[in-house]
């Protein structure tokens, strides 16, 4: 004879992992939001908002000003760097080898250049 109290257990035990494992589609956009927020005033938004009206131009050379171009060029490079950690990430949870390596070098391949633009972005503000 099967105890009701162990029924009981199996179906909370199956409708909390569901609730674990799905998302709700108000979850994903406010995570996005908040993580494309994050990113902004982390790239320097308040900054550019109040320095970079006076500029013409995407990047200004020169370290005291920060226009709108450059946070939205870095918030794109902070999210490339994101994705390139995440495809890391699933290299490592990835089932076959050939599987592993493709998102080993994706990510790699995504973070280096991420760094590059980065770089590209820093030498263009010291004058260089």
């Amino acid at each position: 004879m099967i105890n009701p109290s162990t029924i009981s257990l199996i179906i909370i035990h199956n409708t909390s992992n569901w609730m674990l494992t799905s998302t709700s589609k108000y979850i994903t956009i406010a995570s996005v939001l908040y993580l494309v927020a994050f990113f902004a005033f982390a790239s320097g938004l308040v900054n550019s908002i109040i320095e970079g009206g006076r500029s013409k131009g995407i990047i200004v050379p020169s370290r005291s000003i920060q226009t709108i171009g450059e946070t939205t060029v870095i918030v794109v490079i902070l999210f490339m760097g994101m994705f390139g950690a995440y495809l890391l990430y699933s290299s490592g949870k990835a089932a076959s080898s050939k599987s592993q390596w493709s998102f080993l070098i994706g990510g790699f391949t995504v973070l280096i250049i991420a760094l590059t633009v980065g770089f590209s972005i820093i030498k263009i503000k010291m004058g260089g």
